[in-house]
């Protein structure tokens, strides 16, 4: 027996409509991410203002404080370019020097910068200070004077911060070489600044509890730093990603990092000092800076966390009011649509269905088949078995319909009293009638006892009509061709699976309608 049975794709290119209850929970999901985003959005606003803000003070301060850096270590570098003038022309007789000492005193009277005044010799002794009551030491062995020693001319060199050989406190050194009149080392002049002078001045600026101020090198060597901890005068900030990333001209710049002292982590500005080799980092806490902002972020939270909760909870309540609803309608569709005795589709289903599939195929070019199933001699199975067993003969054979339906565009149905119809969408000719022999063996493969029947056993007889539609043709003309089918059936015995008349009137017309549908 041929069969040629093609699977049918329903599927539909384009946009499917939502349902209502996809539709309110699409609507949820937008209202709350739509919330999420802007929340995030003002969110991350807001930081990046605070965070300009800090960066605007902190650039402000750290020029500020560059500025006043730099007219600090001018002065003194005016001083000794004073001291330098007189040395190496009144040379180091005592009496040039006790007039050189009275210079050098005004000026650290008058200067609050000045810590205290040198002039050094050749061998790195002291010659005299400002401060008559301070002995002089030896200095040779200070990187500041084997510079000197080592370099002509009349650089100033900005030496590290160091311990003072006269009184224990910490200083930073400003010298200048002195030459002789063949240019020859000579020794120096020194002016000291007290790290407290620096310190002082920063203690003054309010940059938080866990704020920065540092007067470096402009290798990285850190001066002076408030908070003042004695561990970290002499320690190198080089590996701050400015001195990694920017160039060694660069004036000034900010950035975000957690220090390489103590590992804070702080929004930075820094500035160079103008004319020495001296830069200002003024750095705040990252904690103190968005402290307000998380406080914000936190509050916005919560209220974002609230208004998705009540959106959940209203849509939630909402989304099962609309599932009752789907599944009360789905249950009167069900009544309206489905046989109650067989679970099989209705007369209603089956009309709906075969008049869209109709249309379908006539706008595919696509053909139908249908096929009538009566059971036989069913009214003398009822008054023989009763009507109870009748209706579970019924069930039994709706059963053995379902089971040969294997695509899902088959539509089986109850077409009234003990008559069923098969719908058989894009069916050949072979494939039609393979179904209905396949119907036709599994209810008399029940073998239900029918004394009323001459086969002895419950039977159905089937009727097969195919038609390809077209615009001249209506869906009963598959019918009526069925129909007629099942009466030629019953008329030669029952127990029949029969083609309509124009079904398939010869053994070349299957080939060639087996042939022609494809494989």
């Amino acid at each position: 027996m041929f069969s040629v049975r093609k699977p049918i794709n329903r599927s539909r290119q384009g946009f499917k409509p939502l349902s209502l209850r996809q539709g309110v929970l699409a609507f949820m999901v937008v209202v709350c991410l739509l919330a999420i985003g802007l929340t995030g959005q003002e969110t991350w606003n807001n930081r990046a203002a605070d965070v300009h803000a800090s960066s605007q003070q902190t650039t402000n301060l750290a020029q500020s404080l560059s500025q006043q850096a730099t007219d600090s270590f001018q002065t003194v570098d005016g001083v000794l370019g004073e001291l330098v003038d007189r040395a190496e022309t009144d040379g180091s007789q005592p009496r040039a020097l006790r007039r050189l000492q009275k210079v050098m005193s005004e000026h650290v009277k008058q200067l609050r910068v000045l810590h205290n005044l040198f002039i050094v010799d050749a061998d790195g002794n002291g010659l005299v200070n400002a401060l008559p009551q301070l002995k002089n030491a030896n200095y040779r062995d200070r990187p500041y004077f084997i510079f000197h020693r080592t370099h002509a001319g009349q650089t100033t060199h900005v030496g590290r911060t160091v311990r003072s050989r006269t009184d224990g406190s910490w200083i930073i050194t400003i010298t200048r070489r002195l030459n002789r009149a063949d240019g020859s080392f000579a020794g120096l002049a020194m002016a000291t600044i007290s790290g407290d002078y620096f310190l002082h001045l920063y203690n003054q600026v309010d940059i938080g509890r866990s704020g920065i101020i540092t007067l470096a090198l402009a290798d990285g060597t850190i001066l002076m730093r408030k908070p003042f901890e004695q561990a970290n005068i002499g320690k190198s900030i080089a590996k701050a990603p400015f001195f990694r990333t920017a160039p060694p001209q660069t004036a000034a710049g900010s950035y975000e990092n957690r220090s390489v002292v103590d590992g804070i982590s702080r929004f930075y500005a820094y500035h160079r000092v103008s004319r020495y080799p001296l830069l200002i980092v003024v750095g705040v806490a990252e904690d103190e800076v968005l402290a307000a902002w998380r406080w914000e972020t936190l509050l916005n939270l919560v209220e974002l966390v609230g208004m998705i909760s009540i959106v959940a909870i209203l849509g939630g309540y909402l989304v099962r009011q609309i599932k009752k609803r789907e599944t009360a309608e789905a249950q009167l569709e069900r009544l309206v649509l489905v046989d109650g005795l067989t679970g099989l589709g209705n007369r209603h289903q089956f009309e709906a269905v075969l008049g869209r599939e109709w249309r379908r195929a006539v706008r595919a070019g696509t053909s139908l088949a249908f096929l009538m199933i009566d059971a036989d001699e069913f009214k003398g199975y009822n008054d023989h078995y009763g009507h109870q067993a009748g209706d579970n003969v019924l069930k039994s054979i709706a059963g053995c319909i379902a089971g040969a339906l294997g695509r899902p565009a088959d539509l089986a149905a109850r077409y009234g009293g003990e008559e069923f119809a098969v719908f058989l969408p894009d069916t050949s000719s072979p494939g039609a009638f393979a179904v209905g022999e396949a119907i036709r063996r599994a209810v008399a493969g029940l073998n239900i006892a029918h004394v009323r029947s001459p086969h002895g056993v419950v039977t159905v007889s089937i009727g097969v009509g195919r038609v390809s539609p077209n615009g001249s043709t209506t869906p009963s003309a598959l019918v009526k061709a069925a129909d007629s089918a099942l009466y030629q059936a019953k008329s030669k015995g029952r127990n029949q699976t029969e083609p309509a008349a124009t079904f398939i009137p010869t053994l070349a017309g299957v080939i060639s309608d087996y042939v022609s549908a494809g494989p």
